[in-house]
């Protein structure tokens, strides 16, 4: 089940990247592949020749990748599991920009072996358009509402003391942050100057903040919608649970579909508005684009749009740039030990799962998850089980094929496992308000752990 999960996820990845990368290929304001070429000349049969090469070999890629993908499904091991995943994820990402690095540069080769060069334009100030350059964006009145909301969500967590509710709590309020700094960077973008055309100018700022700023506040809804439906399904037991889980997918993809039909409207209606004119303003801009990404020292904005009319992404010439990039290239790589070195204790390590009974408590330890330590007094029974009863449904921890280890609800009551599926019986502690779940990698180890539990407590 969860290779089958991880293979979905991958073959999505691989045609997002391919769909969007794919777009530089197609002109956008006279640009193409990085490169602005003059208008009479983007129908050239050598670009459309080259930009299709381009578009054929992102999607040859994401092909490949899409059949190798299917090499999950023959791995005993979680860890093995895992680490082809982040190996069929971030291998492609890189054959992704490495493939369009290439093509720009061979584009860049072409227009200078054809002389296509452009004469650079001066920089055109428009005051009365910098003034009024967020009049069609969504102001932060719509974010309040957005905001209100989590509160709430964040309130109802805590007050039925859910087991995931900080993780919850920190996530939404971490989307909400996100949001707002994204709208925060919309009304900061400076004005664009495409043309010679004050009309068409004004038309195609008001058109991109007013777009732009829809997507910044409409993330924040999103993400409150998608962080209380796991919630919701926490709270809920039977066929309705699936329901929601099932739902909650089927509006993660429904939603990316949306947001990226919605954002290649807006570059349509860019392109129609720049089609009524003759020739675009060039500013030189084709130097700080070499590699796929925005890097220009000289230019003090930190957050620009992209040349597809996709994203807005930073500026690598600016510190704040680099640092935050680096940020993300640390956290990257932190989520991928974090994930991997648990899982191969689990799966190598001669007992991964840890029981101490001491003269008043027994602690429990695991791999993804927290250390538990039982009061003796406080627990009520003690038995084996070979399956856990009922509904099972994971709070925050790990679920895989062969492993379970975190918080969970079993059977509408609170329950912290520490479990390998295959070892069997498991261990049940019984307390007042929670269970908890046991086994060691040997079923004879759990089984002695039990006959001490049973004379101890009697």
């Amino acid at each position: 089940m969860l290779a089958a999960i991880l293979i979905g996820v991958l073959i999505f990845f691989d045609i997002i990247m391919a769909f969007t990368l794919g777009l530089a290929g197609k002109p956008h304001k006279n640009i193409i592949l990085e490169n602005t070429l003059p208008k009479e000349v983007i129908n050239d049969s050598e670009v459309k020749t080259l930009a299709k090469k381009y578009r054929v070999s992102l999607w040859q890629i994401a092909g490949i990748f899409s059949v190798l993908n299917l090499s999950l499904l023959f791995t005993q091991y979680e860890s093995i599991l895992m680490t082809l995943f982040w190996l069929l994820l971030l291998v492609p990402m890189g054959l992704f920009y490495g493939i369009e690095i290439s093509y720009i540069r061979q584009m860049a080769q072409l227009k200078a072996k054809k002389g296509w060069q452009l004469p650079v334009s001066p920089t055109l100030i428009d005051t009365k358009l910098t003034i009024m350059k967020n009049k069609k964006a969504l102001g932060f009145s719509y974010l309040v509402p957005a905001f209100l909301l989590t509160l709430l969500l964040v309130f109802a967590m805590f007050k039925i003391q859910n087991d995931g509710a900080l993780i919850f709590s920190v996530s939404v309020c971490i989307g909400w942050l996100i949001s707002f700094l994204l709208w925060y960077g919309i009304r900061r973008l400076p004005v664009a100057a495409p043309t010679s055309n004050e009309r068409i100018n004004r038309a195609y700022n008001d058109l991109t903040k007013h777009d732009w700023s829809i997507v910044a506040v409409g993330t924040s809804y999103m993400i409150i919608l998608a962080m209380a439906m796991p919630f919701l399904a926490s709270q809920l037991k039977g066929i309705w649970v699936q329901v929601i889980i099932w739902a909650l997918l089927i509006l993660i993809c429904s939603l990316s579909g949306l947001l990226v039909w919605y954002l290649i409207r807006l570059r349509k209606k860019q392109d129609a508005l720049l089609a009524q004119v003759e020739q675009y303003r060039y500013q030189g801009e084709d130097q700080y684009w070499r590699f796929g990404v925005y890097n220009n020292p000289s230019d003090h904005r930190l957050m620009i749009p992209d040349r597809i009319g996709l994203n807005i992404t930073m500026n690598l010439g600016r510190p704040a740039g680099k640092i935050f990039m680096s940020a993300i290239g640390l956290l990257v790589i932190g989520i991928l030990f974090a994930t991997l070195i648990p899982i191969y204790i689990m799966d190598f390590n001669k007992e991964p799962f840890q029981a101490e009974l001491k003269e008043s408590t027994l602690v429990l330890k695991a791999p993804f998850a927290t250390t538990s330590t039982i009061a003796l007094a406080a627990i009520q029974e003690v038995t084996l089980t070979d399956s856990l009863k009922g509904s099972v449904e994971r709070t925050s921890g790990y679920g895989g094929d062969n492993y379970n280890t975190g918080y969970y609800v079993v059977n509408d009551k609170k329950a912290t496992l520490y479990l390998d599926k295959r070892s069997k019986p498991f261990l049940k502690i019984s307390t007042k308000n929670r269970d908890y779940y046991f086994t060691f990698k040997q079923p004879k180890a759990t089984k002695q752990l039990y006959q001490k539990l049973q004379k101890t407590i009697k």
